[in-house]
């Protein structure tokens, strides 16, 4: 019974034929609000919408992988050039900024630096897209982080506690919090670590996933971690 309803929702996942139009339609204001709706019922929402990626990809310059969802995949909300990895986890009330003001300046005023006001005929500062922000696969987000400029680049399983602020790269698999945000600790031993990064198990589909799926559904150990890095797809884990 499981696996005929599981069969039956991944009918619904994906790209559907109606994407080129889907994207295409876009473009235009009006269209927006009844795309968003056809991603929602054709394609199973956001989290597995590939039209909806194409989407943020060609009109917001943002990449986000397959399966991560939240604010991340509303339009408009990353800075263009943010690349996001795949199954990673977005709380609501983010903020990701790129660049600041600049504090070695006379004045930190925007008149200076940002030639929309009118006084100047080109940003005096590096552009947002020069500095842009990747976030790893499996990466979780907590409500309300906010993302300044000195962080670059989130590694793969990072955990970025509720509220926090962060002002520098996140290693791979640790966990950070505060203002500023510091690291609290790792999430795996080292050898645990060495494993899960090797098996790369976020490069696969949700339905390849499955035999393994109760590995995902109870807590790590280095058996179960070195299995998966062996036979990712093994039903014996």
């Amino acid at each position: 019974m499981r696996a005929q309803t599981t069969g039956s929702v991944a009918k619904k996942r994906g790209e559907s034929l109606l994407s080129p139009i889907l994207v295409a339609a876009y473009r235009f204001r009006a269209c927006r609000p009844i795309v968003r709706q056809a991603i929602a019922i054709l394609e199973g929402g956001g989290m597995y919408s590939s039209s909806l990626r194409k989407i943020l990809q060609k009109y917001y310059q943002v990449e986000v992988g397959m399966y991560s969802y939240g604010p991340c995949l509303k339009p408009g909300v990353l800075p263009p050039g943010t690349t996001i990895g795949r199954y990673s986890s977005f709380a609501e009330g983010i903020s990701i900024f790129r660049r600041n003001h600049p504090k070695e300046r006379i004045s930190t005023h925007p008149f200076f630096y940002n030639h929309i006001l009118g006084f100047l005929s080109h940003d005096t500062i590096p552009s947002i897209e020069a500095n842009p922000l990747h976030v790893g696969h499996d990466v979780w987000i907590g409500f309300n982080a906010t993302i300044l400029p000195g962080c670059h680049r989130i590694g793969n399983g990072a955990i970025i506690g509720a509220g926090s602020v962060v002002t520098k790269d996140v290693p791979e698999f640790s966990v950070v919090a505060g203002n500023p945000a510091k690291l609290i600790g790792l999430r795996f031993p080292p050898e645990t670590t060495k494993m899960v990064a090797q098996s790369e198990w976020w490069s696969k589909s949700i339905e390849e996933l499955l035999p393994a799926f109760k590995t995902f559904a109870q807590p790590l150990n280095l058996e179960s971690a070195t299995l998966l890095a062996q036979k990712p797809n093994s039903t014996a884990l």
